[in-house]
């Protein structure tokens, strides 16, 4: 759980983190009803109407696992106010997913500067033709702009007026480095810097809590760098009905994990404390999570999600918060964008995933009763150049796209475009929004923590990016 190498494939930039000693985890582990997952609170409240005992919850359980205090009987209520109350203690909290576009996706393609005459002269190889883009509809019209014609799902949820578009969102002076960009973004912090600490993982410092790891959870397979926190715990999971502990040559892991499990405290080091802690941090996500691993069939989604990794992981994104485990931070990944070759058929495919899952998401979200706090936040470490290449690609630019999408994101294009017919020095499109604006917002307007406690010397600057 505390290391993690992104490698982006095609460039030779990498980014490695490590982090240690994450904090102590809970006793006592109950587990939740596959229906509660899907159904919430009212159901779990139903289902464990009159209260039931420990053994009969273990006995029929298909869900997630919950840490509570120690209690031989609780209700359903009780079960979720118990995690509730892990999450700083309010019911109510808002959550945030991130959904990492890794690579440096080419916002001129998937948000078409429709009007724009440089538009088609620049992108000769690889412009979409006239007629092909989807319009922007709904509340917030624009005829300035079109959505790439793989965007079919993004374009619903924006004519539902459920999208804020922020085109032309980056740092300057910029670096087309995916390693430093990377770094900055993650961080929060532009320039040489030793914080190795990521933006999210000092929220979660800040509004978190010592003993559940599940307040903030990289869904993947290694700790996405911006969840980096410095005192409290974070998890890394993929799918939770798979999680599991492997050691070799025993069958049992219920077994092999006994000796371990006296082995996570009374150390006298600072070193040893910090093995400990990331065992121990591992065995209660483990426990946590130990009902997904016999979980029946699940109910058919909404909206069918795309079959692929961020498709799945944006499912099992909607599964874990549809637990109410108190789970206030997401972060998912989606590989792919650094498209120097051929973009004109690996782009479409990248953002026909995108466009599905995010309003597959979107619809799970509502039919969980969960739309109205989780806010999705879409993002890149860069845009493309302006020019296509002789590759029939784009090359490392400036000025990405961001997107803000969720019920309570205000609808329309929220950040200024400069348009292609002045560029900057390196011929990149113009910059008009720093990137740390866009974060003290979310963290001021939807988290509700002070940005300048999270964003060393951050402006006063901030957006209209929710209702």
């Amino acid at each position: 759980m505390s290391d993690h190498h992104t490698h982006h494939s095609g460039c030779s930039d990498w980014y490695s983190t490590r982090r240690a000693a994450l904090a102590r985890a809970v006793d006592q582990i109950v587990p939740i009803p596959d229906e509660a997952l899907t159904e919430g609170p009212e159901a779990a409240a139903k289902i464990f109407a009159g209260g039931v005992t420990r053994r009969q919850a273990l006995a029929g359980a298909g869900g997630l696992a919950l840490a509570t205090a120690l209690m031989p009987k609780f209700g359903g209520r009780e079960i979720f106010e118990a995690a509730q109350a892990q999450a700083a203690g309010n019911p109510a909290a808002n959550i945030l997913v991130l959904i990492y576009l890794d690579g440096g996706n080419d916002g001129l393609n998937t948000l078409i500067p429709w009007n724009d005459p440089q538009y088609h002269t620049k992108r000769s190889r690889i412009g979409i033709a006239d007629g092909a883009g989807l319009p922007l509809g709904g509340p917030a019209p624009d005829a300035n702009f079109h959505w790439h014609p793989a965007l079919t799902g993004l374009r619903d949820l924006y004519d539902a007026g459920k999208v804020a578009v922020l085109p032309s969102v980056d740092y300057t002076p910029t670096d087309q480095s995916h390693f430093n960009s990377q770094i900055y973004w993650r961080t929060g912090i532009v320039g040489q810097s030793y914080e190795r600490s990521g933006w999210l993982g000092r929220t979660i410092d800040r509004i978190g809590v010592t003993n559940n790891p599940l307040q903030a959870v990289s869904v993947g397979w290694g700790l996405d760098p911006v969840l980096l926190s410095r005192s409290k715990p974070v998890a890394t999971v993929f799918d939770p009905a798979d999680f599991a502990m492997y050691i070799p040559g025993v069958w049992d892991p219920k077994e092999g994990l006994s000796p371990y499990r006296g082995m996570v405290s009374g150390a006298r080091t600072r070193a040893r404390r910090s093995a400990q802690g990331a065992m121990r941090n591992a065995i209660s996500v483990y426990d946590r999570l130990g009902g997904l691993r016999a979980a029946p069939r699940l109910p058919e989604d909404p909206t069918p999600y795309s079959n692929d990794y961020l498709g799945k992981g944006l499912r099992n994104v909607a599964r874990m918060l549809g637990a109410g485990l108190g789970t206030r931070i997401v972060t998912v990944s989606h590989s792919g964008f650094d498209t120097h070759i051929n973009q004109t058929s690996t782009h479409p495919e990248l953002l026909t995933s995108l466009g599905n899952s995010l309003k597959a998401f979107q619809d799970d979200l509502t039919a969980k009763g969960l739309s109205d706090r989780v806010m999705t936040m879409v993002w890149s470490e860069f845009g493309r150049r302006v020019e296509d290449n002789d590759s029939n690609g784009t090359d490392h630019g400036a000025g990405g796209l961001m997107l803000l999408v969720g019920d309570h994101a205000r609808a329309g294009i929220r950040t200024e475009f400069p348009g292609l017919s002045v560029l900057d020095g390196n011929d990149n499109l113009r910059v008009t929004t720093q990137f740390r604006t866009v974060y003290a917002t979310i963290l001021e307007d939807w988290l509700g923590v002070p940005a300048g406690a999270i964003l060393p010397r951050i402006t006063s600057t901030r957006l209209p990016l929710f209702v």
